[in-house]
């Protein structure tokens, strides 16, 4: 087992990798793998955090963000966790991705506090007349400008487009797709609004005029659609994910992720 909760201590790592200069603050990452690699971009704090990499050849990307990483990640065998841009975080977020699936977070989302996006249910459910599994391990895809509030559950291989609102304490159920642009809320999460956006404006520090000031928003820069050519194939995507290996999976992730800003990418 190799871990590190200073990033001076990097250097000392043999069978894994960090790549970037993210300052720990009350934090350890652990590796009881090979060939895994935490990618940081510049700027990034991680504070109050438990990163583990408990298998081999996975890749953790956590890109800039104004806020603070805090995270409690549990990262298994030949895996991908991305984290876009520009992402306004509280703490904690609780991620666990298993079974060799992956966990894509696109740019400028909300993710509020003790949310928990899982891509297993840890454990093998079976038809007791069939005898075949029933719970099969999926990733998990959230678009661009996702709002997540405090403690939305998200189960395996939920995809979100890109504008979607969960409600405070929404449970998404396994397999879900959740649209553009509509509110989700409740325990199975369903659509109660849609054709909605939102901003990120936070509205604890508002004086009356500023409460008058946002009474419309006539931009559309906010709301998604599928566009042809645009829109990427999440199914297309996991696969080629899997086929990589961590140095090729950080190479297609600044390729398709970071270089390509098209509006409509994750839309559903």
């Amino acid at each position: 087992m190799e871990s590190i909760k200073d990033i001076n201590d990097s250097s000392s790592l043999i069978y894994n990798k960090v790549i970037g200069n993210p300052k720990l603050i009350n934090s350890t990452v652990s590796f009881t793998g090979k060939n895994n690699i935490l990618f940081c971009e510049d700027n990034i704090n991680i504070v109050n955090s438990l990163i583990q990499f408990h298998g081999d050849n996975s890749v953790i990307y956590l890109c800039y963000t104004k806020s603070n990483y805090a995270l409690d990640i549990h990262v298994f065998q030949n895996s991908l966790v991305y984290m876009g841009r520009d992402n306004k975080l509280s703490p904690t977020i609780h991620i666990n991705v298993q079974e060799h699936q992956n966990l894509i977070i696109g740019d400028d989302c909300i993710i509020g506090s003790n949310c928990n996006i899982r891509t297993s249910d840890a454990h093998i459910v079976y038809d007791a007349n069939t005898k075949k599994r029933v719970n099969h391990s999926a990733s998990v895809f959230i678009g661009d400008h996702v709002w997540l509030a405090h403690q939305v559950y998200i189960e395996m291989g939920v995809h979100i487009g890109s504008g979607a609102i969960l409600n405070n304490n929404a449970h998404a159920y396994k397999y879900s797709l959740l649209k553009s642009n509509q509110l989700y809320t409740g325990n199975p999460a369903r659509s109660v609004q849609k054709d909605i956006f939102f901003t990120k404006d936070y509205t604890g520090n508002f004086k009356e005029e500023d409460t008058l000031n946002v009474h419309d928003y006539n931009s559309r820069i906010f709301l998604f659609s599928e566009t042809p050519g645009e829109t990427l194939n999440f199914k297309k995507i996991d696969q080629m994910i899997s086929r990589f290996t961590p140095d090729e999976k950080i190479d297609f992730v600044q390729k398709l992720f970071i270089q390509n800003k098209t509006h409509d990418r994750f839309s559903i």
